[in-house]
């Protein structure tokens, strides 16, 4: 068996720009909107939902049924042809993302691992491979967009005989 350790960077919109967005408003386009009581942090990722083959945007929330740790050893990656994929987190929690680029069978060298500061959320691209979420807190809870509708729209890949190893930095 081989083990991979992949140490966890902190998520920057430059470091994920090849993996998808950084939702986040530290230097975002923004406006004030309802006479200036509210500021609009606009366009922060491009949602993709497949409307052209009968997808639609679902909004969703998910909430903490089995907590991970620090170091995690990562199963699978699992992708999604179809559409994009965004997890905006709900609390200050900081949340662990793991993901390798657009290739037929992702190699555990081809992975990179990020933690977000709590406020910032990810929108995957289509066909990024990406770790299954998972929760450092108990009380974590997340905002999901993502697609309904026809069409397989979930690959899973399986990492055989090989332990991979997120670990802090």
């Amino acid at each position: 068996m081989e083990t991979f350790t992949i140490e966890i960077e902190p998520l920057t919109k430059a470091a994920f720009a090849p993996f998808g967005d950084v939702i986040e408003i530290d230097g975002a386009d923004h406006f004030g909107i309802n006479r200036n009581t509210v500021e609009r942090h606009h366009d922060l990722a491009a949602v993709d939902v497949g409307v052209e083959t009968g997808g639609k945007t679902l909004i969703s929330m998910v909430t903490c049924n089995e907590l991970a740790d620090l170091p995690y050893q990562l199963p699978y990656v699992e992708r999604h042809p179809l559409a994009t994929q965004a997890f905006i987190p709900m609390d200050f929690t900081p949340m662990v993302v793991a993901v390798a680029p657009d290739v037929a069978a992702p190699t555990p060298s081809q992975i990179r691992a990020f933690i977000s500061n709590g406020k910032q959320g990810i929108n995957y691209h289509r066909n990024i491979w990406h770790m299954p979420m998972i929760f450092l807190d108990a009380s974590q809870r997340m905002l999901v967009v993502d697609r309904g509708g026809p069409g397989n729209n979930l690959e899973e890949y399986f990492f055989e005989n090989t332990i991979i190893e997120l670990v802090k930095a």
